[in-house]
């Protein structure tokens, strides 16, 4: 192996980390799969020019900060700015936590709801959508504001807004009042 395909070895691994996350992302920014599928070659090709060292335990942030201006600049030169979201986006992964693939009946409600919430998340506006968005990617407020370019409490007020807002909907409300009766009963179960 060459000196120069060694020095390389972490953008291969930032690709096989992040393609996927910044695939989605992107498509729901943009809502074209050609697009979005630019902006992540985008990305990664501007990853190529950086040193690792310069993002050294920042390369998500910055990959989805590149990956987002792209996207942007193809919503701007094409004259139109598309609302966040996309129908055919997967279910957001923060939604459904300790859903095993063991559980056919568990897993299918639990696509169902993240669906369901991915559909009420399209009401949402912008900021808050793409806040939501980027935290059910796993990164941090401080993140999201430096890929967003907002400050970290702004972050906060978004993501806490947006999700209230999901909290608050005639569809959501019965589902979190079941969900809490149901782990009383369990927890009394216990006891």
């Amino acid at each position: 192996m060459s000196a120069s395909s060694d020095s390389h070895g972490w953008v291969l691994e930032a690709v096989d980390l992040y393609e996927l996350p910044l695939q989605r992302y992107a498509r729901r920014l943009v809502g074209d799969f050609d697009l979005a599928a630019d902006a992540v070659q985008h990305a990664f090709l501007k990853l190529c020019e950086q040193s690792q060292a310069t993002l050294e335990g920042r390369v998500a942030p910055w990959l989805f900060r590149v990956c987002r201006n792209k996207a942007l600049d193809h919503l701007r030169h094409a004259d139109r700015q598309r609302p966040l979201g996309d129908a055919a986006a997967p279910p957001l992964a923060c939604l459904q936590p300790g859903v095993t693939a063991t559980d056919p009946a568990r897993l299918v409600e639990a696509h169902d709801l993240a669906a369901r919430i991915q559909e009420l998340i399209k009401d949402l506006p912008g900021p808050q959508r793409e806040a939501i968005d980027l935290w059910c990617e796993g990164f941090t407020h401080k993140e999201i504001a430096g890929i967003t370019g907002r400050t970290a409490g702004h972050i906060r007020l978004l993501v806490h807004r947006g999700l209230a807002t999901l909290r608050r909907h005639p569809l959501v409300e019965p589902l979190l009042t079941d969900h809490t009766t149901a782990a009383a009963h369990a927890s009394e179960g216990r006891s």
